[in-house]
């Protein structure tokens, strides 16, 4: 359906005009930049905000929801930590805030702290040692404090030898990995007596004002919000804040609300939201595919929550296949590194056995840090990851053989859900004791090429290892999976059934595919793939191998789907078990806001306008319209150097290259910053 919207639109599109256009056609009217936490500057070492913050999550889910299904393997934070500097001249007394016991010690020797815990420095030599050392009372609360900035340099330290400078995070009262994001406030409508709504899903607590004691239900769907308190997926507990004031005691993912037993003054909801100071844009002269983008948009928003979690209902707890396809959202949509880098460094952290509990959610762990640097160009996180990024492979290589295939066994801390060997890879996929699934395999090459791409940008010796390690696998999988005949991967090693379309999309996307790119694009086009998550990798490699006009047109049948049927955010599934909202075998357990649902964020402006990086922190990066039956088509694609502006129209494509990038094409490379229009093969 042609958009009514924009048929006029502009000679050529500004950045600006996209954004405010694209956004238009989704439901987010959320501010860019709500008001954080600030007046106290919180210092962590290193990983442990991360740890904290991954801990925080984890009681919230389970305090809320009446169904969480988590592996209980979350790294533990540290017992203590020491945090140093050299007292700057003319320094002044400071409160210590901390988050366990502290102990400080100017040169060695303890002093006490005087009224209100103030650190005595006044009067001290200027280059006097200060440590302070912060002991936790447990294993989920992080060591950090609240220390002075101006002519302060702190450095922390676990073990009392490695010592690393740490930076601040801005926060109050509150230690920061307790706080989650910014809150909004954001009032409901009365749609029945009994029925209110928002616009749109939001995660956040409502605040109701009554003459008396209310009782609250909320739903992602109007029918789950009217089934009671006892149907629901979360807890609707109420404490009164104040006279006839109640808040909920849980942060609640819905967006309808049923409130009972008194008639409410006001019912607002306090939601918690993600600065998004930056915006990608997708949008052309197709209304559908402007909402499919600008939907996915939002929902991954919503579910970018410290980290980026599975949905706002249930669980809320990050989950590392989610996360992968996240990495290339988020980078297309927002391009917010550090909700990224969050992530990579609470998930990559296990008390024991695989991340998530699930073997192949450790290889997409692998994955995500080499999909990481090609989005953002971030090496000093590479130098930072390489030595753990390092040991973490050297610890799933010892469960591959001589030629290099992976066989994970189930180990402590697995996922209960998971199959043979702990392996997960999607819902409704079956993995036979007996056998060596291909596409496991394919996702260990993609895991070890990630690695040595990482590591190589470090300049970590381990790279010509796992590179080595990744070239000895990829002769095995030839030799005994691929099947010349079929023109497609086997489902298990050493047998001829090619009927799974996992291996086949998968090599594609790890780059070890053979030439056969039509029987691979046919058997995608033919074959499911499952849930969101993994059928838009299965698109994003239908494009790859040519078939990018269909791959559009897949993206527009299956998601359409979901706003045919009144969706403002995407679902955790495309179908339905029994009833619309049933999943799991309970009424309403699907999730309506599901961050692997967002793929078309990431899919869309690649599979159109082909902009893809050729070079980390897209350095170099090319764009290859196929408009197909669109008359037109425009992106902003946020760059750490700057927005990438492709606007395509029949023949010509502009392009708009931001300083420190280079647009390359078939005949020239344009260097930013520059402006250029180009013709193209349709």
């Amino acid at each position: 359906m042609r958009d009514p919207l924009l048929r006029d639109r502009p000679a050529r599109w500004e950045r600006d005009d996209l954004v405010r256009l694209s956004r238009a056609a989704g439901a987010d009217t959320l501010p860019d930049a709500p008001t954080a936490a600030s007046g106290r500057a919180w210092f962590y070492p290193r990983d442990q905000y991360e740890a904290g913050a991954l801990h925080r999550a984890i009681e919230e889910g389970h305090r809320t929801n009446r169904n969480v299904d988590y592996a209980e393997n979350a790294g533990r934070t540290a017992a203590r930590a020491v945090f140093r500097s050299r007292v700057p001249s003319s320094a002044a007394p400071f409160a210590l805030r901390a988050t366990g016991c502290a102990v400080v010690r100017m040169d060695g020797v303890a002093v006490p702290t005087g009224a209100d815990d103030a650190v005595p420095v006044s009067g001290r030599d200027a280059g006097t040692v200060l440590e302070i050392e912060v002991f936790t009372p447990d294993d989920t609360v992080p060591p950090a404090a609240v220390l002075p900035e101006d002519g302060w340099r702190w450095e922390a330290s676990l073990d009392g030898e490695r010592w690393e400078p740490v930076e601040p995070r801005a926060g109050d009262d509150v230690p920061p990995h307790q706080r989650g994001e910014p809150t909004v406030a954001i009032a409901l409508t009365a749609v029945s007596p009994t029925m209110y709504a928002l616009p749109a899903p939001v995660l956040g607590r409502v605040r109701i004002v009554a003459a008396s004691r209310p009782v609250l239900t909320t739903g992602e769907s109007e029918a789950e919000a009217a089934a009671g308190p006892d149907a629901g997926e979360s807890r609707f507990d109420l404490t009164e804040i104040a006279p006839g004031v109640y808040l909920s005691d849980h942060a609640l993912g819905f967006r309808y609300a049923s409130i009972t037993g008194v008639s409410p003054d006001a019912v607002t909801v306090l939601a918690h939201v993600r600065p998004a100071p930056r915006r990608g844009a997708f949008l052309t002269d197709d209304a559908t595919l402007n909402r499919i983008w600008a939907t996915s948009a939002y929902t991954l928003r919503l579910c970018m929550q410290t980290f980026l979690v599975d949905g706002i209902k249930r669980d809320r707890m990050p989950w590392m296949g989610d996360h992968a396809l996240g990495v290339l959202t988020d980078a297309a949509a927002f391009g917010d590194a550090e909700v990224v880098r969050t992530t990579l460094r609470a998930l990559g952290r296990p008390r024991e056995g695989y991340v998530n509990g699930i073997s192949d959610y450790s290889l997409w762990w692998v994955v995500s840090q080499g999909l990481y640097q090609r989005q953002f160009g971030d090496a000093g996180f590479a130098r930072a990851e390489a030595e753990h990024l390092h040991d973490f492979v050297t610890d799933l290589a010892r469960h591959a053989d001589g030629d290099g295939v992976w066989r994970p066994p189930r180990v402590a801390g697995s996922f209960a859900h998971a199959g043979p060997g702990a392996v997960f890879l999607d819902w409704g996929v079956s993995i036979r004791e007996d056998g060596v699934p291909t596409a496991v395999q394919m996702l260990w090459y993609w895991a070890l090429t990630s690695a040595a791409a990482v590591l190589d940008v470090a300049g970590h010796p381990g790279a010509q290892q796992w590179a080595a390690t990744a070239t000895r696998l990829r002769t095995t999988l030839e030799r005994r999976a691929w099947r010349s005949d079929a023109g497609l991967w086997s489902e298990y090693l050493d047998e001829p059934g090619c009927d799974s379309v996992y291996p086949d999309f998968l090599a594609v996307l790890a780059g070890i595919t053979p030439s056969s790119p039509e029987t691979i694009a046919d058997l995608l086009l033919r074959s499911s793939a499952g849930t969101p998550f993994m059928r838009a990798f299965a698109l994003m490699a239908l494009g790859r191998v040519g078939a990018r006009a269909a791959a559009v047109a897949e993206v527009r049948r299956l998601w359409s789907g979901m706003l045919d049927a009144g969706a403002t955010t995407f679902w955790e599934d495309f179908g339905a078990e029994g009833t619309a909202w049933e999943m799991y075998g309970r009424p309403f357990g699907k999730s309506l806001c599901h961050g692997w649902s967002a793929g078309p964020a990431a899919l869309l402006p690649e599979l159109v306008l082909g902009i893809r990086p050729l070079a980390d922190g897209w350095r170099r990066f090319e764009v290859d319209p196929q408009l197909g039956s669109l008359g037109w088509a425009a992106a902003v694609t946020p760059t750490p150097h700057g927005d990438i502006v492709t606007d395509a129209q029949p023949g010509t494509v502009h392009v708009q290259v931001p300083a420190g990038t280079t647009l390359v094409t078939e005949s020239a490379s344009y260097p930013g910053p520059t402006r250029v229009s180009i013709p193209t093969r349709e």
